[in-house]
């Protein structure tokens, strides 16, 4: 049977509309929606931080000053200033950048459907995030940059090994692939970042957790769905895994479930939530949701 060829027309005319209305609902997501809220920019004033750092110890007050400052958090602060005049050096570098208006550029990692937002200055030349200053094997780096349909469900890595060219981190990126171990420095180009430690975390632990995962969860193949069929944690081979589940798998195989909301679907934010872990750095994003 045949259409006229007006019916054909008009046919043809509907599919294109729909395409069309298709790429104008991803571009808009993508575009407008995922980037609702600019870069974070402290709405106040940098401070002068010599009076704390010339104290010879720091009190509550002064490492929440400190954070708000710099972002970064105790641990960080007490291994810098450990450091010497170098470590105060890097800490008003820390504050300058945490400081410095950015803009971000928005790259396909998916084509349209997913994005990741890297880091510029306000005249488009790429820059990179202040450096990782107290990274160590078992951390965890969590990022909202990445961003699907409008969804900034963010993306996440556990750190492995730590070196003075950076380190590694084993991660799960994208759909298609298995996941890898790759560079810590891959972390600077996003427009924000987030370092987390267990607050338990000791030596022992640290070695066992990094030695687990690059023996049962490198190599795994990408699963959008991990965690939400079936049994939460497989005992099986066959399973798959998300950037979030890879490192709740992780812990909670020595026993620290990640999961803040205990929720079937392990999200980059139920990570940045948990209870169980502390902030180390945090470039990009509010400290105050974190105070």
């Amino acid at each position: 049977m045949k259409f006229p060829t007006s019916r054909r027309r008009r046919l043809l005319l509907c599919a294109l509309a729909a395409i069309l209305f298709l790429f104008v609902g991803i571009f808009f997501l993508q575009s407008a929606v995922a980037h609702r809220k600019p870069p974070f920019l402290p709405d106040y004033p940098i401070i002068d931080l010599s009076p704390i750092w010339e104290q010879p110890r720091l009190d509550a007050e002064d490492y929440d000053t400190l954070f708000l400052q710099t972002g970064l958090g105790p641990s960080a602060v007490d291994r810098l200033r450990d450091s010497g005049p170098s470590g105060i050096d890097h800490i008003l570098e820390v504050q300058s950048a945490f400081f410095a208006p950015v803009t971000v550029s928005c790259d396909p990692l998916f084509g349209p459907f997913v994005k990741e937002d890297h880091l510029k200055t306000p005249d488009g030349t790429q820059i990179m995030a202040p450096p990782l200053a107290d990274l160590r094997p078992g951390d965890i780096l969590l990022t909202y940059s990445t961003h699907s349909l409008g969804w900034r469900h963010g993306h996440a890595g556990l750190v492995l090994d730590v070196s003075e060219e950076g380190g590694s981190t084993l991660e799960a990126v994208l759909i298609g692939t298995d996941s890898a171990i790759m560079d810590t420095q891959h972390w600077l180009d996003y427009s924000n970042y987030l370092v987390l430690r267990l607050r338990d975390m000791t030596p022992v632990l640290q070695e066992a957790l990094t030695a687990y995962a690059v023996e049962y969860l490198n190599g795994v193949p990408y699963r959008l769905t991990s965690g939400f069929w079936g049994l939460k944690e497989p005992e099986d081979d066959a399973f798959g895994v998300q950037c979030s589940y890879l490192v709740w798998y992780a812990f909670q195989h020595f026993g620290y479930d990640l999961d803040s909301d205990g929720g079937r679907l392990v999200t980059v934010n139920d990570l940045a939530h948990s209870p169980l872990l502390e902030v180390v750095q945090i470039y990009g994003l509010d400290p105050r949701e974190w105070s």
